[in-house]
């Protein structure tokens, strides 16, 4: 299976710096896409056309049939204060709604940063998603967990690290 890690690798970076720029190649599913702290399903139609990251956090762009949609994971979300309804909450991944005009989703759980606690690790949001009930297609194949002993087809990452 071919593995390929995007990172940003910024010298003396702050911490608003970011990248986005488009993949030299679009990503196309079937596949499972990795990130730092969760996993997402690529589905069959599906390609991820865009990346943009900084030391703290990163993002891509997922385009379909059914329009496009981001998908962003950071460490230091600032969690929602009010206005979350939950929509799903399965395999340690919770799923709330944090928007009433169309479909802006905030997904929580455990990470190795904060094991004992859920957390704001990903913000899903996009054009492709009306607040519906046929979003679930969408924020029900991302999986807050530990991608490292997983088989990922292609990684998303970010860190001060690199």
């Amino acid at each position: 299976m071919f593995r390929w890690i995007a990172f940003v690798a910024l010298s003396g970076a702050v911490s608003g710096n970011v990248i986005a720029a488009p993949l030299e190649k679009p990503v196309e599913g079937p596949k499972l896409i990795c990130f730092k702290y969760s996993t997402f399903m690529l589905e069959e139609g599906e390609r991820v056309s865009d990346f943009s990251g900084s030391p703290e956090a990163m993002s891509i762009t997922v385009n379909g049939s059914a329009r496009s949609f981001q998908i962003g994971e950071s460490e230091i979300f600032a969690s929602p204060k009010s206005g979350r309804r939950l929509v799903s909450s399965k395999a340690g991944t919770t799923v709330y709604r944090v928007s009433d005009h169309g479909g802006r989703y905030a997904v929580f759980g455990r990470t190795s940063f904060s094991p004992e606690k859920d957390r704001l690790v990903i913000w899903l949001s996009g054009e492709a998603l009306k607040g519906r009930k046929g979003d679930a297609n969408v924020y029900r194949r991302l999986v807050v967990r530990d991608p490292k002993p997983l088989k990922c087809d292609q990684t998303f990452t970010y860190s001060w690290d690199f």
